[in-house]
Order: C-alpha cells, then structure tokens, then sequence
C-alpha cells in the first residue's frame, strides 16, 4: 500500500509539473492568465459536480475563503509563468516551505529551531544564485509571491484539515468557488482566446482535478510528511519537461540555485 501510495505522489508531481510547460506554450499562442484561469475553475469544477453529491458541505464562509486562497494563487502562479518562464517559476513555487515557517510562528506559535532557520537561508542563497548575472526586483517578487500563494494554500488546505473536512470536500472548495472569482477576472480580457480555453482545461483537468486525486490518495497511503517531500520533485520534472519540449537550459548557476531550493525543501520536511 506504501509503494502505491508514492507512486500516486510521484505521479501528481509529474502532472503538477506540466503546468508551467503548458501554460508556456499557450501563452506563445496568445492565451491571456485570465481566461486560462476561468476555463480550469470550469473544468475542473464540472467534474467536482460529477462525482462530488454532497454539496451542503461547502456551502459556507470556510470553503468560500478556500476559494478566494486558491484564486489567488492560480493568478499569481500562470502569471509569473509569463515573467520568469517555467522552470524558474516551478523553482521558485518552493520558497513556500519559508513562508510557511514565518507563518507558522506568528500565527500558530511554532517553534523556530536551527533547521528552520539554516533551511530559510538556503532558500535567500538558491534566490541569488539564480539571479546572480541580473538580478531583478519585479521578477524576484513575482516569484517570491508565487511561492507565498502556495503556502497560503497548503496553510489553509490543513486548516481545513484540521475542521473535518475531508479531502474531496476541499478538492471541491477549491475548485468551484474560485470559479465566480475567476468570472470576475474575465471582465480585464472578455475576447476569449482558443489558446485560453484549451490551456484553461487542460489545467482543470490534468493538473487540478486528476493531480490532486493521485495526491490525496497518495497522502492518505503514506503520511503528510512523505508527501511533502516527494511533492518537491514537481520543479525536478517541470525543469526536464522544459528542457524536452520548450529546449529551455537553465545556466550552471541556475542549475545550482534552484537544486538549492528544492533540497531546502526536502531538508524541512524530513
């Protein structure tokens, strides 16, 4: 049950790393974040329904935050895609195991001991190598964002945890109620993009709805611990995606950076 279960996560972490190479080539094609980001809360909130009966469950303020977090980083993630292409954004996606420790002590009083800290540093260091030849605010914060979403996400998907919620009624929060948000975001790009609607479905359908499935299954064989870190080979694939389909080399100080930050990654949750 062990094996299936790692292999569950190791799949969601493969399809998870899809996105920052999909979401590349729409945007080559003209796809605009917004409407990609629309279709995925569609798509994905259309198959929730299918198989999802009891609606009560989510029919209240802690799901419907759930989908504001989630939004949130939706946006943030597809857009900084766009800046710093998908290798790097898929990188810097793991800065979140920082944020979650600054969270983590102002909010629930955790204790911050020498891994935390050397593991924080490690991530200050993968940032600067990365960006050692020119280094620029604007991506760095984009970047760095991506990576506090994320973290927003996983703090609040525990949260939920936490209140009983099971792990298809958080799946579902997620999914439809980003969708009237992500209807609102429409109003910026109404000209709807072919680009957009086939990059928004693929995202809602591989990459939210059948990753999170592999994810939670895996999670629920294993631990939350093991789970953590095999999630941390999402950049590992999204950076061998890059390099077989978009022929996207990171430098030698690019390479080191990020291999930095994902071991950081690793490093905290073990």
């Amino acid at each position: 049950m062990i094996k299936r279960g790692i292999v569950d996560l190791v799949t969601a972490s493969a399809l998870w790393g899809t996105i920052g190479i999909v979401t590349q080539i729409g945007y080559e094609h003209n796809a605009n974040v917004f409407q990609i980001i629309l279709f995925r809360s569609l798509s994905s909130s259309l198959l929730v329904f299918i198989i999802f009966k009891n609606v009560k469950a989510i029919l209240n303020r802690i799901p419907l935050i759930m989908g504001i977090v989630a939004i949130i980083f939706y946006e943030t993630y597809v857009y900084t895609v766009n800046i710093l292409g998908a290798s790097l954004s898929a990188v810097f996606l793991y800065t979140a195991p920082l944020w979650v420790i600054l969270a983590s002590k102002v909010y629930l009083k955790d204790e911050i001991n020498g891994r935390k800290i050397l593991a924080s540093i490690l991530v200050i260091i993968g940032v600067y190598l990365i960006y050692f030849s020119k280094i620029s605010l604007i991506s760095i914060g984009w970047g760095m964002a991506s990576g506090f979403t994320y973290a927003m996400l996983i703090i609040y998907s525990r949260f939920m945890q936490i209140k009983g919620y099971k792990d298809q009624e958080i799946l579902a929060s997620q999914a439809v109620w980003s969708l009237p948000f992500s209807l609102l975001f429409l109003m910026l790009s109404p000209k709807l993009t072919s680009s957009s609607i086939l990059t928004g479905i693929y995202l809602g359908i591989i990459a939210t709805f059948l990753a999170y499935i592999f994810f939670y299954r895996g999670m629920r064989l294993t631990d939350s611990i093991t789970a953590s870190v095999i999630s941390s080979l999402e950049p590992v694939f999204t950076i061998v995606f890059a390099i077989i389909v978009l022929h996207q080399i990171l430098t030698p100080l690019q390479f080191l950076g990020s291999g930095i930050i994902i071991f950081s990654s690793i490093f905290i949750s073990i």
